[in-house]
Protein backbone atom coordinates (compact mmCIF):
# COMPACT_ATOMS: atom_id res chain seq x y z
CA UNK A 1 0.00 0.00 0.00
CA UNK A 2 1.36 3.49 -0.83
CA UNK A 3 2.50 5.68 1.35
CA UNK A 4 0.37 8.72 2.04
CA UNK A 5 0.68 12.17 3.50
CA UNK A 6 -1.10 15.30 4.42
CA UNK A 7 0.83 18.38 4.55
CA UNK A 8 -1.15 21.70 5.62
CA UNK A 9 1.04 24.44 6.41
CA UNK A 10 1.26 28.52 7.13
CA UNK A 11 5.23 28.37 7.34
CA UNK A 12 6.27 27.45 3.70
CA UNK A 13 9.94 27.19 4.53
CA UNK A 14 11.56 24.27 3.18
CA UNK A 15 8.32 22.78 2.10
CA UNK A 16 9.06 22.11 -1.36
CA UNK A 17 12.46 20.50 -0.84
CA UNK A 18 10.97 18.50 1.78
CA UNK A 19 7.60 17.49 -0.72
CA UNK A 20 9.89 16.62 -3.35
CA UNK A 21 12.36 13.70 -1.26
CA UNK A 22 8.63 12.68 -0.48
CA UNK A 23 7.53 11.96 -3.51
CA UNK A 24 10.72 10.90 -5.30
CA UNK A 25 12.59 9.12 -2.59
CA UNK A 26 10.16 7.84 -0.46
CA UNK A 27 7.70 7.26 -2.83
CA UNK A 28 5.02 9.23 -0.92
CA UNK A 29 1.03 10.26 -2.36
CA UNK A 30 0.56 13.69 -0.85
CA UNK A 31 -2.36 15.59 -0.27
CA UNK A 32 -2.97 19.07 -0.05
CA UNK A 33 -5.24 21.93 0.11
CA UNK A 34 -5.36 25.88 0.03
CA UNK A 35 -1.72 27.81 -0.96
CA UNK A 36 -0.08 24.59 0.06
CA UNK A 37 -1.67 22.93 -2.76
CA UNK A 38 -1.02 25.87 -5.12
CA UNK A 39 2.57 26.03 -4.52
CA UNK A 40 3.15 22.39 -4.55
CA UNK A 41 1.41 22.29 -7.82
CA UNK A 42 3.11 25.16 -9.43
CA UNK A 43 6.51 23.42 -8.39
CA UNK A 44 6.15 20.00 -10.67
CA UNK A 45 5.21 18.09 -7.49
CA UNK A 46 2.54 15.47 -8.11
CA UNK A 47 -0.45 16.63 -5.18
CA UNK A 48 -3.69 15.63 -4.89
CA UNK A 49 -5.93 18.68 -3.89
CA UNK A 50 -7.92 17.99 -0.75
CA UNK A 51 -11.38 18.27 -2.16
CA UNK A 52 -10.55 16.00 -4.79
CA UNK A 53 -9.52 13.42 -2.05
CA UNK A 54 -12.54 13.55 -0.12
CA UNK A 55 -15.13 14.12 -2.50
CA UNK A 56 -16.03 16.65 -0.45
CA UNK A 57 -16.02 20.24 -1.37
CA UNK A 58 -19.17 21.67 0.03
CA UNK A 59 -18.55 21.23 3.34
CA UNK A 60 -18.80 24.75 5.20
CA UNK A 61 -16.53 26.66 3.28
CA UNK A 62 -13.22 25.74 2.11
CA UNK A 63 -11.33 26.90 5.45
CA UNK A 64 -12.73 23.65 6.38
CA UNK A 65 -12.60 21.13 3.69
CA UNK A 66 -10.15 18.83 5.69
CA UNK A 67 -13.04 18.45 8.19
CA UNK A 68 -14.72 15.63 7.20
CA UNK A 69 -14.73 11.87 7.62
CA UNK A 70 -12.55 10.88 5.13
CA UNK A 71 -9.80 12.85 6.05
CA UNK A 72 -9.91 12.09 9.75
CA UNK A 73 -10.65 8.17 9.51
CA UNK A 74 -7.35 8.10 7.06
CA UNK A 75 -5.42 9.80 9.81
CA UNK A 76 -7.06 7.77 12.36
CA UNK A 77 -6.57 4.48 10.41
CA UNK A 78 -4.61 1.62 12.08
CA UNK A 79 -2.69 0.22 9.62
CA UNK A 80 -0.99 -2.15 11.34
CA UNK A 81 -4.03 -4.07 12.69
CA UNK A 82 -4.48 -6.67 10.14
CA UNK A 83 -8.14 -7.28 10.44
CA UNK A 84 -8.74 -3.57 9.93
CA UNK A 85 -5.95 -3.34 7.48
CA UNK A 86 -7.70 -5.81 5.93
CA UNK A 87 -11.18 -4.13 5.77
CA UNK A 88 -9.40 -0.80 4.58
CA UNK A 89 -8.34 -2.43 1.64
CA UNK A 90 -11.95 -3.10 0.95
CA UNK A 91 -13.11 0.65 1.99
CA UNK A 92 -12.60 3.85 0.62
CA UNK A 93 -10.76 4.81 3.50
CA UNK A 94 -7.11 5.63 2.38
CA UNK A 95 -4.98 5.51 5.68
CA UNK A 96 -2.61 8.53 6.10
CA UNK A 97 1.04 7.96 7.07
CA UNK A 98 1.96 11.37 8.02
CA UNK A 99 0.37 14.69 8.56
CA UNK A 100 2.53 17.92 7.96
CA UNK A 101 0.79 21.01 9.71
CA UNK A 102 1.84 24.49 11.16
CA UNK A 103 -0.81 26.90 12.24
CA UNK A 104 0.09 31.37 12.12
CA UNK A 105 0.46 31.96 15.79
CA UNK A 106 -2.95 33.02 17.41
CA UNK A 107 -0.41 35.79 19.38
CA UNK A 108 0.33 37.35 16.36
CA UNK A 109 -3.10 37.28 14.89
CA UNK A 110 -4.62 38.81 18.43
CA UNK A 111 -2.20 40.94 18.88
CA UNK A 112 -3.37 43.44 15.93
CA UNK A 113 -6.93 43.64 17.21
CA UNK A 114 -9.54 43.94 19.28
CA UNK A 115 -12.36 42.85 16.90
CA UNK A 116 -13.96 39.40 18.67
CA UNK A 117 -15.51 38.62 15.41
CA UNK A 118 -12.32 39.22 13.10
CA UNK A 119 -10.35 37.28 15.96
CA UNK A 120 -12.49 34.31 16.11
CA UNK A 121 -13.10 33.66 12.27
CA UNK A 122 -8.74 33.50 12.73
CA UNK A 123 -9.22 30.30 14.77
CA UNK A 124 -7.56 27.72 13.18
CA UNK A 125 -10.30 25.19 14.15
CA UNK A 126 -9.55 22.12 11.14
CA UNK A 127 -5.56 22.41 11.83
CA UNK A 128 -5.63 22.09 15.69
CA UNK A 129 -8.20 19.09 14.95
CA UNK A 130 -5.82 17.48 12.40
CA UNK A 131 -3.10 17.71 14.73
CA UNK A 132 -4.82 16.13 17.97
CA UNK A 133 -6.24 13.13 15.84
CA UNK A 134 -2.55 12.76 14.08
CA UNK A 135 -1.12 12.62 17.52
CA UNK A 136 -3.07 10.25 19.23
CA UNK A 137 -2.47 7.87 15.99
CA UNK A 138 1.58 8.26 16.81
CA UNK A 139 2.45 4.74 16.70
CA UNK A 140 0.71 4.61 13.02
CA UNK A 141 1.05 8.18 12.27
CA UNK A 142 4.08 10.56 11.57
CA UNK A 143 3.19 13.83 12.93
CA UNK A 144 5.06 17.12 12.32
CA UNK A 145 4.28 20.60 13.44
CA UNK A 146 7.75 21.97 13.46
CA UNK A 147 9.83 22.47 10.38
CA UNK A 148 13.31 21.58 12.14
CA UNK A 149 11.79 17.99 12.01
CA UNK A 150 11.40 17.50 8.39
CA UNK A 151 14.25 15.17 8.09
CA UNK A 152 14.61 14.05 11.40
CA UNK A 153 11.06 12.53 10.81
CA UNK A 154 11.20 10.40 7.74
CA UNK A 155 13.14 7.87 9.75
CA UNK A 156 11.11 7.93 13.30
CA UNK A 157 10.69 4.78 15.13
CA UNK A 158 7.61 4.49 17.58
CA UNK A 159 9.61 6.35 20.64
CA UNK A 160 10.46 9.08 18.31
CA UNK A 161 6.90 9.50 16.85
CA UNK A 162 5.64 9.30 20.40
CA UNK A 163 7.85 12.31 20.71
CA UNK A 164 6.93 14.36 17.63
CA UNK A 165 2.97 13.80 18.83
CA UNK A 166 4.13 15.24 22.15
CA UNK A 167 4.95 18.07 20.27
CA UNK A 168 2.11 18.46 18.44
CA UNK A 169 -0.30 18.31 21.40
CA UNK A 170 2.05 21.26 23.46
CA UNK A 171 1.53 23.20 20.40
CA UNK A 172 -2.26 23.00 20.39
CA UNK A 173 -2.16 23.16 23.88
CA UNK A 174 -0.27 26.82 23.76
CA UNK A 175 -2.47 27.36 20.77
CA UNK A 176 -5.53 26.83 23.09
CA UNK A 177 -3.89 28.67 26.08
CA UNK A 178 -3.22 31.59 23.47
CA UNK A 179 -7.18 31.77 22.65
CA UNK A 180 -8.49 31.69 25.91
CA UNK A 181 -6.12 34.76 27.56
CA UNK A 182 -6.97 36.78 24.72
CA UNK A 183 -10.66 35.97 25.09
CA UNK A 184 -10.56 36.36 28.72
CA UNK A 185 -8.62 39.54 28.45
CA UNK A 186 -11.31 40.91 25.82
CA UNK A 187 -14.31 39.85 28.15
CA UNK A 188 -12.82 41.12 31.41
CA UNK A 189 -12.81 37.59 32.61
CA UNK A 190 -9.74 36.61 35.00
CA UNK A 191 -11.16 33.80 37.11
CA UNK A 192 -9.09 31.48 35.22
CA UNK A 193 -5.30 31.16 34.00
CA UNK A 194 -3.41 28.48 31.84
CA UNK A 195 0.01 28.19 31.72
CA UNK A 196 2.27 26.43 28.89
CA UNK A 197 5.84 25.81 28.94
CA UNK A 198 8.43 23.97 26.35
CA UNK A 199 11.35 22.82 27.82
CA UNK A 200 14.64 24.03 26.69
CA UNK A 201 16.56 21.29 28.54
CA UNK A 202 17.68 19.78 31.87
CA UNK A 203 19.97 21.22 34.26
CA UNK A 204 22.78 19.60 35.58
CA UNK A 205 20.78 19.79 38.76
CA UNK A 206 18.38 22.29 40.56
CA UNK A 207 19.05 24.37 43.66
CA UNK A 208 20.88 21.50 45.35
CA UNK A 209 22.65 18.45 44.20
CA UNK A 210 19.49 16.05 44.91
CA UNK A 211 17.07 18.22 42.99
CA UNK A 212 16.21 17.83 39.06
CA UNK A 213 16.32 20.64 37.38
CA UNK A 214 15.08 22.09 33.93
CA UNK A 215 14.67 25.21 31.98
CA UNK A 216 11.70 26.02 29.80
CA UNK A 217 10.65 28.34 27.07
CA UNK A 218 8.48 31.32 28.26
CA UNK A 219 6.24 33.47 26.28
CA UNK A 220 8.80 36.42 26.15
CA UNK A 221 13.11 35.41 27.12
CA UNK A 222 15.89 37.71 26.89
CA UNK A 223 18.23 36.88 24.03
CA UNK A 224 21.46 35.71 25.61
CA UNK A 225 24.31 33.94 24.53
CA UNK A 226 26.67 31.79 26.99
CA UNK A 227 30.50 32.05 25.73
CA UNK A 228 32.77 29.52 25.17
CA UNK A 229 30.38 26.49 25.32
CA UNK A 230 29.73 26.52 28.72
CA UNK A 231 26.55 26.19 30.58
CA UNK A 232 24.79 27.82 32.99
CA UNK A 233 23.36 25.93 36.32
CA UNK A 234 20.11 26.41 37.65
CA UNK A 235 21.58 28.54 41.00
CA UNK A 236 23.53 30.83 37.81
CA UNK A 237 20.23 31.80 36.21
CA UNK A 238 18.97 33.13 38.95
CA UNK A 239 21.12 35.09 40.08
CA UNK A 240 22.25 36.40 36.42
CA UNK A 241 18.34 37.03 36.69
CA UNK A 242 18.65 39.15 39.85
CA UNK A 243 21.86 40.95 38.89
CA UNK A 244 20.45 42.43 35.37
CA UNK A 245 16.99 42.97 37.23
CA UNK A 246 19.27 45.50 39.48
CA UNK A 247 21.41 46.76 36.48
CA UNK A 248 18.95 47.65 33.99
CA UNK A 249 17.76 50.11 36.64
CA UNK A 250 20.07 52.37 35.81
CA UNK A 251 20.58 50.91 31.73
CA UNK A 252 21.89 54.46 30.56
CA UNK A 253 24.77 55.06 33.03
CA UNK A 254 28.11 52.92 34.12
CA UNK A 255 26.34 50.56 36.52
CA UNK A 256 27.91 47.16 38.49
CA UNK A 257 25.76 45.25 40.72
CA UNK A 258 27.06 41.74 42.56
CA UNK A 259 24.75 39.15 43.83
CA UNK A 260 25.45 36.21 46.00
CA UNK A 261 22.78 33.87 46.65
CA UNK A 262 20.05 35.85 44.80
CA UNK A 263 20.86 39.36 47.36
CA UNK A 264 22.68 42.12 45.90
CA UNK A 265 26.17 42.57 47.85
CA UNK A 266 27.30 45.63 46.14
CA UNK A 267 25.75 48.17 43.52
CA UNK A 268 27.40 51.26 42.09
CA UNK A 269 27.48 53.61 39.25
CA UNK A 270 30.83 55.31 38.01
CA UNK A 271 32.42 57.78 35.57
CA UNK A 272 33.67 54.19 34.16
CA UNK A 273 32.47 50.95 34.56
CA UNK A 274 35.83 49.84 36.32
CA UNK A 275 34.84 52.65 38.61
CA UNK A 276 31.73 51.72 39.49
CA UNK A 277 33.37 47.76 39.36
CA UNK A 278 35.67 48.87 42.31
CA UNK A 279 32.85 50.93 44.15
CA UNK A 280 30.27 47.61 44.40
CA UNK A 281 32.81 45.19 45.44
CA UNK A 282 34.04 47.81 48.07
CA UNK A 283 30.50 47.29 49.71
CA UNK A 284 31.38 43.61 50.76
CA UNK A 285 34.73 42.12 49.36
CA UNK A 286 34.04 39.04 50.91
CA UNK A 287 30.52 38.04 49.82
CA UNK A 288 31.15 39.26 46.20
CA UNK A 289 33.66 35.97 45.78
CA UNK A 290 31.65 33.29 44.26
CA UNK A 291 29.27 35.90 43.41
CA UNK A 292 27.69 36.83 39.54
CA UNK A 293 28.18 40.26 38.41
CA UNK A 294 26.35 42.52 36.69
CA UNK A 295 27.47 45.26 34.13
CA UNK A 296 25.46 47.73 32.17
CA UNK A 297 28.11 48.27 29.44
CA UNK A 298 30.73 46.79 27.43
CA UNK A 299 33.43 45.58 29.84
CA UNK A 300 36.74 46.02 29.26
CA UNK A 301 40.19 44.77 29.46
CA UNK A 302 40.66 46.61 32.33
CA UNK A 303 37.65 45.47 34.24
CA UNK A 304 38.24 41.73 32.63
CA UNK A 305 41.42 41.78 34.49
CA UNK A 306 40.31 42.56 38.24
CA UNK A 307 37.49 40.25 37.73
CA UNK A 308 39.25 37.24 36.10
CA UNK A 309 41.86 37.72 39.06
CA UNK A 310 38.66 36.65 41.58
CA UNK A 311 36.69 34.10 42.12
CA UNK A 312 33.57 34.93 40.48
CA UNK A 313 31.02 32.34 39.22
CA UNK A 314 29.43 34.39 36.06
CA UNK A 315 29.98 37.76 34.28
CA UNK A 316 26.99 38.79 32.32
CA UNK A 317 27.05 42.02 30.50
CA UNK A 318 26.10 43.40 27.11
CA UNK A 319 29.27 42.65 25.19
CA UNK A 320 32.70 41.83 25.65
CA UNK A 321 35.57 44.11 23.81
CA UNK A 322 38.69 41.18 22.27
CA UNK A 323 40.51 42.04 25.21
CA UNK A 324 37.94 41.35 28.13
CA UNK A 325 37.32 37.74 25.89
CA UNK A 326 40.83 36.77 25.51
CA UNK A 327 42.15 37.03 29.02
CA UNK A 328 38.36 35.37 30.30
CA UNK A 329 38.63 32.58 28.02
CA UNK A 330 41.79 30.35 29.56
CA UNK A 331 39.38 30.78 33.00
CA UNK A 332 37.85 27.86 33.24
CA UNK A 333 35.59 29.27 36.39
CA UNK A 334 34.03 32.42 35.37
CA UNK A 335 31.12 31.59 33.22
CA UNK A 336 30.08 34.45 30.24
CA UNK A 337 26.92 35.98 29.62
CA UNK A 338 26.47 37.95 26.19
CA UNK A 339 23.09 39.95 26.89
CA UNK A 340 21.44 40.34 23.67
CA UNK A 341 18.23 42.19 24.63
CA UNK A 342 18.87 46.02 25.43
CA UNK A 343 18.93 47.02 28.69
CA UNK A 344 16.22 49.46 28.39
CA UNK A 345 13.78 46.77 27.00
CA UNK A 346 14.43 44.08 29.72
CA UNK A 347 11.80 44.63 32.43
CA UNK A 348 8.97 44.11 29.44
CA UNK A 349 10.17 40.78 29.19
CA UNK A 350 8.34 39.78 32.67
CA UNK A 351 5.05 41.42 33.44
CA UNK A 352 3.92 38.29 36.12
CA UNK A 353 5.34 36.25 38.83
CA UNK A 354 4.00 32.76 39.77
CA UNK A 355 4.60 31.06 42.67
CA UNK A 356 3.26 27.48 42.85
CA UNK A 357 2.34 26.42 46.84
CA UNK A 358 0.44 23.59 48.39
CA UNK A 359 -2.16 25.92 48.99
CA UNK A 360 -2.75 27.42 45.20
CA UNK A 361 -0.83 29.17 42.76
CA UNK A 362 -0.04 32.56 43.29
CA UNK A 363 0.49 35.29 40.15
CA UNK A 364 1.40 38.98 40.90
CA UNK A 365 2.20 41.60 38.71
CA UNK A 366 6.17 42.26 38.53
CA UNK A 367 6.73 45.08 40.75
CA UNK A 368 8.36 47.71 38.15
CA UNK A 369 7.40 49.94 40.86
CA UNK A 370 8.58 53.67 40.07
CA UNK A 371 9.35 56.64 42.19
CA UNK A 372 5.78 58.70 41.63
CA UNK A 373 6.68 62.35 41.52
CA UNK A 374 2.78 63.23 43.33
CA UNK A 375 3.84 60.51 45.94
CA UNK A 376 7.19 61.09 46.33
CA UNK A 377 7.10 64.29 49.18
CA UNK A 378 9.94 66.04 51.95
CA UNK A 379 8.01 65.38 54.74
CA UNK A 380 10.72 67.50 57.09
CA UNK A 381 11.65 70.88 57.77
CA UNK A 382 15.35 69.76 56.89
CA UNK A 383 15.28 69.93 53.07
CA UNK A 384 17.68 67.06 50.45
CA UNK A 385 20.51 68.56 48.47
CA UNK A 386 19.79 68.06 45.14
CA UNK A 387 22.69 65.50 45.50
CA UNK A 388 21.06 63.83 47.98
CA UNK A 389 18.02 63.22 46.01
CA UNK A 390 20.05 61.58 42.82
CA UNK A 391 21.42 59.71 46.02
CA UNK A 392 18.06 58.58 47.75
CA UNK A 393 16.74 57.81 44.25
CA UNK A 394 19.53 55.85 43.50
CA UNK A 395 19.45 54.33 46.78
CA UNK A 396 15.75 53.81 46.24
CA UNK A 397 15.89 51.47 43.47
CA UNK A 398 18.91 49.52 44.85
CA UNK A 399 16.81 48.70 48.11
CA UNK A 400 13.64 47.26 45.83
CA UNK A 401 15.83 44.17 44.74
CA UNK A 402 17.12 43.20 48.72
CA UNK A 403 15.34 41.04 50.59
CA UNK A 404 12.41 42.61 53.40
CA UNK A 405 12.92 43.92 55.44
CA UNK A 406 15.84 45.36 53.88
CA UNK A 407 17.83 48.64 54.24
CA UNK A 408 20.94 50.39 52.09
CA UNK A 409 22.95 52.93 52.94
CA UNK A 410 24.62 54.91 49.99
CA UNK A 411 26.17 57.67 49.30
CA UNK A 412 27.94 58.76 45.73
CA UNK A 413 25.96 56.45 43.85
CA UNK A 414 27.39 53.62 45.73
CA UNK A 415 26.17 51.32 47.99
CA UNK A 416 28.31 50.74 51.88
CA UNK A 417 25.96 48.36 53.35
CA UNK A 418 23.02 46.34 52.42
CA UNK A 419 20.65 45.18 54.98
CA UNK A 420 18.16 42.52 54.29
CA UNK A 421 16.42 39.65 55.39
CA UNK A 422 15.42 40.63 58.70
CA UNK A 423 12.19 40.10 61.10
CA UNK A 424 11.27 43.86 61.08
CA UNK A 425 13.11 46.94 60.15
CA UNK A 426 15.07 48.07 63.41
CA UNK A 427 17.45 45.25 63.54
CA UNK A 428 18.26 45.87 59.99
CA UNK A 429 19.01 50.11 60.27
CA UNK A 430 21.25 48.92 62.97
CA UNK A 431 23.06 45.95 60.96
CA UNK A 432 23.41 48.37 58.05
CA UNK A 433 24.60 51.02 59.75
CA UNK A 434 27.24 49.25 62.07
CA UNK A 435 28.10 47.59 58.68
CA UNK A 436 29.00 51.10 57.10
CA UNK A 437 30.37 52.70 59.85
CA UNK A 438 32.44 55.76 59.34
CA UNK A 439 30.54 55.47 55.40
CA UNK A 440 27.51 55.92 56.93
CA UNK A 441 27.76 59.78 57.39
CA UNK A 442 26.08 62.06 55.74
CA UNK A 443 24.66 59.30 53.86
CA UNK A 444 21.42 58.19 52.59
CA UNK A 445 19.06 55.29 54.43
CA UNK A 446 16.54 53.96 52.43
CA UNK A 447 14.13 51.30 53.69
CA UNK A 448 12.11 49.02 51.51
CA UNK A 449 9.08 49.21 54.33
CA UNK A 450 7.52 51.66 56.00
CA UNK A 451 9.86 52.54 59.68
CA UNK A 452 7.69 51.73 62.13
CA UNK A 453 9.65 52.74 65.15
CA UNK A 454 11.25 56.12 66.36
CA UNK A 455 14.32 53.64 67.63
CA UNK A 456 15.07 53.75 63.46
CA UNK A 457 15.42 57.44 63.16
CA UNK A 458 17.42 57.56 66.52
CA UNK A 459 19.66 54.84 65.31
CA UNK A 460 20.49 57.02 62.07
CA UNK A 461 20.84 59.80 63.88
CA UNK A 462 23.63 58.19 65.88
CA UNK A 463 25.14 56.52 62.22
CA UNK A 464 25.13 60.44 61.10
CA UNK A 465 22.93 59.65 57.94
CA UNK A 466 21.78 62.96 56.00
CA UNK A 467 18.85 61.51 54.72
CA UNK A 468 16.52 59.20 54.99
CA UNK A 469 13.83 57.96 52.26
CA UNK A 470 11.13 55.20 52.80
CA UNK A 471 7.56 54.41 52.22
CA UNK A 472 5.99 56.20 54.72
CA UNK A 473 2.11 54.96 55.94
CA UNK A 474 2.87 54.05 59.04
CA UNK A 475 0.77 55.06 62.11
CA UNK A 476 4.00 56.67 63.53
CA UNK A 477 4.57 58.80 60.82
CA UNK A 478 4.14 61.63 62.39
CA UNK A 479 6.38 60.68 65.35
CA UNK A 480 9.08 60.04 63.11
CA UNK A 481 8.98 63.02 61.42
CA UNK A 482 8.56 64.84 64.79
CA UNK A 483 12.19 62.92 65.82
CA UNK A 484 13.73 64.20 62.50
CA UNK A 485 13.34 67.42 63.08
CA UNK A 486 13.97 67.88 66.69
CA UNK A 487 17.53 66.59 65.27
CA UNK A 488 17.57 68.46 61.59
CA UNK A 489 17.49 65.61 59.50
CA UNK A 490 15.60 65.04 56.44
CA UNK A 491 13.52 62.51 55.16
CA UNK A 492 11.52 61.79 52.05
CA UNK A 493 8.51 59.60 51.85
CA UNK A 494 7.90 57.74 48.30
CA UNK A 495 4.27 55.82 49.15
CA UNK A 496 5.27 52.73 47.70
CA UNK A 497 6.45 49.58 49.50
CA UNK A 498 9.02 47.01 47.88
CA UNK A 499 8.38 43.67 49.89
CA UNK A 500 10.61 41.54 48.42
CA UNK A 501 10.02 38.12 49.87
Amino acid sequence: MKRRAFISVYDKTGLTDFAKNLVEKFDYEIVAGGDTFDILKAEGIEVININEFSANSGFLTKDYAALNETVFAGILANGSDTKELSSLEKSIIKPFDMVVVNLKSFDEIASKSDDIDGIIKEIDIAGCAILRAAAKNYKNVTVIIDKLDYYIALNANEYGRMKLAAKAYNFTSAYDKSVCSRLAQLSGEQEFRTFNFEKIKDLTYGENPHQHGAIYKTEKMADYEVLFDKELSFNNIINVTEAVNVVSEFYDVNCVSIIRHTKPCGVALGRSLYEAYTKAFDCDPISSFYGVVGLSKKVDGEVAKHLNSMAIEVVVAPDFDDEALELFRDNQEIKLVKLNTPLKDYHKLVSEEVILTPFGTLIQDKNNSVLDKDLFKVVTREKPTPEQIEDAVFAWKVVKYAKTNSVVIAKDFRTSAIAQGHTNALPAVEWALNYSCDNSKDAILASDSALQSEDCIYSAIQGRIGLIIQPGGSIKDQKLIEVCDKYGIAMITTGVRNYRQ
